[in-house]
């Protein structure tokens, strides 16, 4: 990094105590050649003068100086990127009210030895240990005659490395899909709703400083070919950020862009969410303009499909597949309810499973390896409106993708296979529940020894997981939750449980959905505000499951951040080479 900086006089009315900020903020950590953007901001200054900034001792030269309002000045300096070691930034200048001065540390890990080509990464969205453990109850349900296990998940088993893993933003103790997942993407804390960049004084979103993602990284340093597949709509937080830049979230349109216009450009795209990628003329699209990614992207070489036939049929080096207009209804809805609400127009939307092994079988072809990105993203999306059984199944989709990447695994001896979540829910089992006394009777919940064991396994469907339909299911319950109707039991029709009491404004909430209340649910009072209609993230650990070379650096406590620069330290990654 080059270093000089000048300041000019600045004069202001405005008689408030002075700040300054600094991004990357103190205690940041990057691997060797990880490009960010370097950020001062300096607010309430009156008369700014004699104004320096030194790195490990150095001037800095090359900042751009904007003054975004009277009393404000800043500082911008993009692309930047350091060696080993620990770096110290310093920032100093005097105004009307006396000196200034701040201090940013920053480190920069070593590089080691590679031992992982490729890596395929799991992200279960909302999957935190209970919901994970839910999903294992119901897969493969304890023996009634003596209370053992009768199997375990995919993603549980024959493990090589398991944390658990630790969620914050950079500006709560909560969190969100977008900055979650771009901690894991990037090894930095994000603010919520935010998207690989640190926050700046700017009304401009798409305008912060960045810094950069390990897709990009390893597509620019090492030549690795890059696969983004997600069951939600494909600009949601999570595939967003892995090809993103961005403050806000819901720059949907930017984000589609960044896609094939960004410094990631992954060579395989299998998502929902058309209504994105098609031009503002079309129907359902929420587009402003005439952009229509579909036709332009097969312009790049990209292949395209929309079907499951399709995706299964496809070749080439570069995938792009959008399968519904909006988000990819659960497995349930495709794979065993099918009814014309949850489908549309969408009959042959492929399965998680499918989408990783064609990703897979793409990406494969490029000598250097590739990095895949899968994400299970309806977890979320159910366990919201407290749709435990979608939630769940939609759980068990994903860990037969992952069964089918172990397998790969086995015989591509240099692939790295994780499973992870990028937040939690307030899911837990308590007990079993009687579905013979019908919806919502407080009576038919078990617990202690009266539980007894649940009936599922009875049926199982084509692809062998169990149907939702049994006589004993478990009660499974939400910690954090609106008022809303319980019934204890899934639907084949999904119903919010919440519903709008026709108020706007300040006196706008959610009240229980009536048409569950009136089929014998329990009505239940929420603790969240008032205004809320659906169930919130927690602060609940996460786990963490690790297959394959470089995952013994996935073990005991670990912070999100630590993700990524263990994903990296697994595949040696020196973002300072060129190829």
């Amino acid at each position: 990094m080059k270093y000089l900086l000048g300041l000019a006089l600045l004069a202001s009315t405005v008689a408030s105590a002075a700040s300054l900020s600094i991004y990357p903020y103190d205690g940041a950590k990057f691997v060797p050649g990880q490009r960010f953007d370097l950020r001062i901001e300096a607010e309430n200054v009156q008369e700014l003068k004699d104004a320096a900034v030194t790195l490990d001792g150095r001037p800095v030269e090359g900042l751009v100086r904007t003054t975004s309002k009277p009393t404000s000045a800043e500082w911008t300096l993009r692309s930047q990127s350091l060696p080993t070691g620990l770096h110290e930034l310093k920032v100093r200048y005097t105004d009307a009210n006396g000196e200034v001065t701040k201090t940013a540390r920053w480190y920069v890990v070593p590089v080691v030895a590679p031992r992982a080509k490729n890596v395929i990464l799991f992200i279960g969205d909302g999957l935190g240990w209970n919901t994970v453990n839910a999903a294992r109850l119901v897969a493969h349900p304890y023996n009634p005659a003596n209370g053992n296990a009768t199997g375990q998940l995919a993603m549980m088993s024959d493990l090589s490395g398991m944390a658990t893993v630790t969620t914050s933003s950079y500006d709560s103790a909560m969190a969100d899909s977008a900055n979650t997942a771009s901690s894991i993407a990037t090894g930095q804390k994000i603010q919520v709703n935010a998207l690989n960049v640190y926050p700046d004084n700017t009304a401009d979103s798409l305008d912060n400083p960045r810094v950069e993602t390990i897709t990009a990284m390893v597509k620019r340093s090492m030549g690795k070919s890059i696969g983004i597949v997600s069951s939600a709509f494909g600009v949601d937080a999570t595939p967003a950020a892995f090809a993103s830049y961005t403050r806000r979230r819901g720059d949907y349109q930017a984000i589609a862009d960044q896609y094939f216009k960004g410094d990631v450009q992954p060579d395989v795209l299998l998502i929902g969410g058309s209504r994105d990628f098609i031009p503002s003329t079309a129907p359902g699209s929420r587009r402003k303009d005439a952009t229509d990614w579909i036709t332009d992207s097969q312009k790049q070489g990209y292949t395209f499909v929309s079907s499951r036939t399709e995706l299964n049929a496809a070749g080439g080096n570069k995938l792009f597949g959008l399968f519904n207009i909006d988000n990819i209804p659960s497995y349930l809805d495709r794979a065993q309810y099918q009814t014309p609400e949850a489908l549309g127009d969408f009959k042959d939307m492929p399965y998680l499973w499918d989408s990783t092994k064609k990703a897979v079988e793409t990406l494969e072809k490029n000598p250097n390896g590739f990095f895949l990105m899968v994400e299970a993203g309806m977890v979320d999306k159910y366990e919201h409106p407290l749709d435990w059984q979608r939630a769940i199944w939609d759980v068990l989709e994903l860990d037969k993708a992952v069964e089918w990447a172990k397998t790969y695994a086995k015989s591509h001896p240099d692939t790295l296979v994780l499973v992870t979540a990028d937040h939690a829910h307030s899911l837990s089992v308590y007990g079993t529940y009687d579905a013979a006394k019908g919806p919502g009777k407080r009576e038919a919940v078990g617990v202690y020894e009266a539980a007894g064991f649940p009936t599922y396994g009875d049926k199982r469907d084509a692809n062998g997981l169990p149907l939702p339909e049994t006589s004993r299911t478990y009660a499974v319950g939400f910690a954090a939750v609106p008022d809303y109707c319980e019934t204890y039991l899934g639907r084949r029709v999904f119903l919010d449980p919440t519903v709008s009491n026709g108020q706007t404004g300040a006196a706008a909430g959610f009240l229980p959905n009536p048409k569950l209340c009136q089929e014998g649910a329990v009505t239940r009072t929420g603790n969240l505000p008032p205004s809320a209609n659906q169930g919130v993230h927690t602060a609940d650990p996460l786990p963490l499951f690790a297959f394959g070379p470089g995952s013994e650096n996935f073990f005991g406590m670990m912070d999100q951040t630590d993700l990524f620069f263990s994903m990296a330290r697994a595949l040696g990654l020196d973002a300072t080479r060129t190829r």
